[in-house]
C-alpha cells in the first residue's frame, strides 16, 4: 500500500486532514473572508488619513492668509504712525513713555532716546499734566476720555498748543496695559480763531459806529437844529434886550454843538487807520460773506502768508476772494465752503464748495475778472468740477509779484 508524501504542514487542514493544495477553497471559509477584508480596511484608513491631511493643509493655508493679512495691517499701521505729523506715543500703565514717533520728534524737538522710558509728565507743565491725568483716570474707570487742549513743552523750553487724545491699550484678555496718546499741533488753528474773533469784533465795532453816526445825524442834530429854529423865532419877536441876548447866545451854542456833532459823525464814518494782517483781512472777507452764503466759510492758512505777500498782490488776492465767494452765493447753492490761502513759491487761493457744480455758465464776467487778475502777475486760474459735487476755484500767482511785502 503506497502513501502520498507530505512536506511540513502543506496540505494539512486544521483538523489534521490532508488537503490537496490544488483543490479550490470554499469561498465561505474564514481564511478566505479574512484575506479579502484586509485590503479594504487599509484603503479606508488611507482615505481617512488623506482627508485629515487635506483638512490640515487647508487650515494651514487659511492660517497663513490670516497671518499675512495681520502683518500687512501692522505694516500699514506702522506706516501711518511713522508718517503722521501728529505726536503719537504709547504710555504704559505706570506713566512711562514706551514709543516715540517721528511726528513727536518734529513737534517737540526731542529724540527717542531722550523720552522713551521716562515719565510722560516731563513733557508738560503741571496744569497740562493734571488734564492728562484726568483723561487717564476716566479710561481706568472704563469711561470715554474727551480730547482736550493743552500746552506741551518743547526741548528748547518753549511751549506748543496741542489737542490731546488719550485712549486705552488693552491685551487680548481685555486688561489695561497702557494708553495711546496723540498730540496734534493747533497753533495755526488757534491763531486763525483769534484773528477771526478779532475780525468779527472789529465788524461789530464798525457797525456800532455807523449806527451811532446815523442816530446822531438823523435824530440828535435834527432836534438840536429844530430847537435853534424855535429860539430864533422867539428872538425875532418883541423881546426885551436882556432875554434876547441870552437867547442869541444859546442859539450860537447850539450852532457850535451841531458843528461838533457833524465832526464826530465824520470821524465815526472814517475807517480806523491801523496795520491789518492779510490773514485778518481774509477772515474779514469771509465774515462779510456769511450774510450772502447763509453760513460761515471754513478758512485755512499755510505758510508765511503775512510776511511774504506784497501789498499790491494782497489787494488782488482779496478781490479774487470776494469775487469767488460772490459767485458761490449767487450760483452754487452750497451749504459749505472751504477757503485755503497758501504762501510758498506761489501764492494760492483756493475756494471749494459743495454746491451744484460749475455746469455751463451763461455769464463769464466774474470768471474773466479772476483770470485777468491772475494773468496780470503771470499766474493761472482754474475752475473745475468735483467728483463728489461742487466746484473748485484755484487762483495762483508768483508770491514775489507786486511791490514790497506787507507788515502785520
Amino acid at each position: 500500500m503506497s502513501h502520498v508524501p507530505v512536506t511540513g504542514d502543506e496540505g494539512r487542514s486544521d483538523m489534521g486532514e490532508v488537503v490537496d493544495p490544488s483543490t479550490p477553497a470554499d469561498p465561505g471559509s474564514p481564511s478566505v473572508i479574512g484575506s479579502a477584508s484586509e485590503p479594504d480596511g487599509r484603503t479606508l484608513l488611507i482615505d481617512e488619513l488623506r482627508q485629515e491631511l487635506e483638512d490640515t493643509n487647508r487650515g494651514l493655508i487659511a492660517l497663513h492668509t490670516e497671518l499675512e493679512a495681520a502683518r500687512a495691517g501692522e505694516a500699514r499701521l506702522a506706516a501711518i504712525v511713522a508718517s503722521s505729523d501728529d505726536a503719537m506715543l504709547a504710555v504704559d500703565a505706570d506713566g512711562l513713555v514706551q514709543t516715540w514717533n517721528p511726528g513727536a520728534r518734529r513737534l517737540l524737538g526731542r529724540g527717542e532716546l531722550e523720552v522713551v522710558g521716562r515719565p510722560v509728565q516731563h513733557l508738560m507743565s503741571q496744569g497740562a499734566f493734571d488734564a492728562y491725568r484726568s483723561a487717564v483716570e476716566q479710561i481706568r474707570a472704563r469711561q470715554h476720555a474727551e480730547p482736550h487742549q493743552s500746552r506741551w513743552r518743547r526741548a528748547d523750553g518753549g511751549e506748543v498748543d496741542v489737542a490731546v487724545t488719550v485712549s486705552a491699550m488693552r491685551d487680548a484678555g481685555g486688561e489695561l496695559i497702557g494708553f495711546c496718546t496723540v498730540a496734534r499741533d493747533i497753533t495755526q488753528q488757534l491763531a486763525a480763531q483769534a484773528e477771526l474773533a478779532a475780525a468779527r469784533a472789529d465788524r461789530v465795532v464798525t457797525d456800532e459806529r455807523e449806527r451811532i453816526a446815523r442816530d446822531l445825524h438823523d435824530m440828535v442834530i435834527q432836534r438840536v437844529f429844530g430847537a435853534g429854529l424855535v429860539l430864533q423865532s422867539i428872538a425875532a419877536r418883541d423881546v426885551q434886550a436882556g432875554p434876547a441876548a441870552r437867547i442869541t447866545a444859546v442859539i450860537d451854542e447850539l450852532d457850535s454843538t451841531i458843528k461838533e456833532l457833524r465832526n464826530t459823525i465824520f470821524e465815526l464814518n472814517r475807517p480806523t487807520q491801523k496795520a491789518v494782517s492779510l490773514r485778518a483781512q481774509v477772515l474779514g472777507e469771509t465774515t462779510a460773506a456769511e450774510g450772502r452764503l447763509g453760513f460761515a466759510p471754513a478758512v485755512e492758512f499755510h505758510g508765511p502768508v503775512d510776511a511774504t505777500v506784497p501789498d499790491e498782490t494782497a489787494v488782488h488776492l482779496l478781490a479774487a476772494l470776494r469775487e469767488a465767494l460772490s459767485n458761490v452765493g449767487r450760483h452754487a447753492g452750497a451749504s459749505a465752503v472751504q477757503v485755503t490761502v497758501r504762501a510758498a513759491e506761489d501764492l494760492l487761493l483756493e475756494v471749494v464748495d459743495n454746491g451744484r457744480g460749475i455746469g455751463t455758465p451763461t455769464r463769464s464776467s466774474g470768471l474773466t475778472n479772476l483770470r485777468r487778475r491772475a494773468e496780470r502777475f503771470g499766474g493761472t486760474f482754474e475752475v473745475t468740477g468735483r467728483a463728489e459735487g461742487g466746484t473748485r476755484v484755484s487762483w495762483r500767482i508768483p508770491v514775489t509779484a507786486g511791490g514790497p511785502s506787507r507788515t502785520s
